[in-house]
């Protein structure tokens, strides 16, 4: 196995199954999303992650995910890629700042030949990054983290910006989530943010044995890939900063997808149908 794969923590470590989930999906018919990078990196992970001891390496090597996870990471994807290209159709110059980028593909999928892009994550994904993906003038890797206000003076275009935050936020606490926004808007500006955020209640669910294990059994998550942070409504981040606007919601049952099945009769019961969703706000 490479290197680059065993050194990833528990967290960074659940980019594989996003990124498996995308490739699985792609593969499949009348796909919800188009990802032929993620199918080739996924093609080679199969074959080096054989053997491996890790939960999740043996799930993917065995294709032993339920098929809906796929489906449903697929969903968010399209939906992250939409909320881009509404951003690029106004601002086709624009900056975009992708937090814990993992082995996101999106810039290969919507590049408008004009967006200036940055991927921010820890050195050991960036590491594995770079195998698969290279950088240009437009798209440039940062090795670091969020909390860390050193990749600020990196991405300082003049804006406008669009930060992404898919799978972040919900890893860290409230506390440092107040303060990201709070020192990205004294150091950029105003920004629109969209982020993927976790329901408080299943939060605090997840800090149980069992959950725990369902977790484990279900997605091969360790105990390091807990989440720690959760909101009660969609408008939770206005509490905290006046300037801070929301703008709307979506939630994966939203676009009606045939492929969810069963999955679709969440949608009618409001503490399920907001397990985790999307917010889109506009910062300052």
């Amino acid at each position: 196995m490479d290197d680059s794969i065993k050194s990833l923590s528990d967290v960074s470590g659940t980019m594989l199954i996003t990124l498996y989930s995308r490739a699985r999906e792609s593969q499949s018919k009348n796909p919800i999303i188009s990802d032929p990078k993620a199918v080739e990196i996924i093609s080679v992970f199969k074959k080096e992650l054989v053997g491996s001891s890790n939960s999740i390496h043996q799930k993917i090597v065995n294709d032993s995910y339920n098929p809906k996870l796929a489906v449903t990471m697929a969903l968010r994807s399209r939906r992250f890629d939409h909320y881009v290209l509404d951003f690029l159709a106004i601002h086709p110059e624009g900056t975009v700042i992708n937090f814990g980028c993992g082995l996101d593909t999106r810039f290969d999928r919507i590049d408008n030949g004009k967006v200036k892009w940055f991927d921010i994550d820890f050195e050991s994904v960036i590491e594995l990054r770079r195998r698969f993906m290279t950088e240009t003038e437009r798209r440039q890797f940062i090795s670091g983290s969020i909390l860390d206000e050193a990749w600020i003076a990196k991405v300082k275009t003049g804006g406008p910006y669009l930060i992404l935050a898919e799978g972040v936020f919900m890893y860290l606490t409230e506390e440092k989530v107040k303060a990201l926004l709070s020192m990205v808007k004294s150091k950029l500006g105003s920004y629109e943010l969209v982020c993927e955020v976790s329901n408080r209640f299943w939060v605090d669910k997840m800090n149980t044995r069992y959950m725990q294990f369902k977790f484990k059994h279900q997605l091969g998550m360790e105990r390091g890939a807990v989440f720690s942070f959760g909101i009660p409504d969609s408008r939770n981040f206005e509490g905290w900063d006046s300037s801070y606007k929301f703008i709307e919601e979506w939630t994966y049952f939203d676009d009606g997808e045939k492929k969810l099945g069963w999955f679709n009769l969440f949608s009618k019961i409001k503490v399920l149908r907001k397990v985790q969703w999307t917010v889109h706000y506009q910062i300052g």
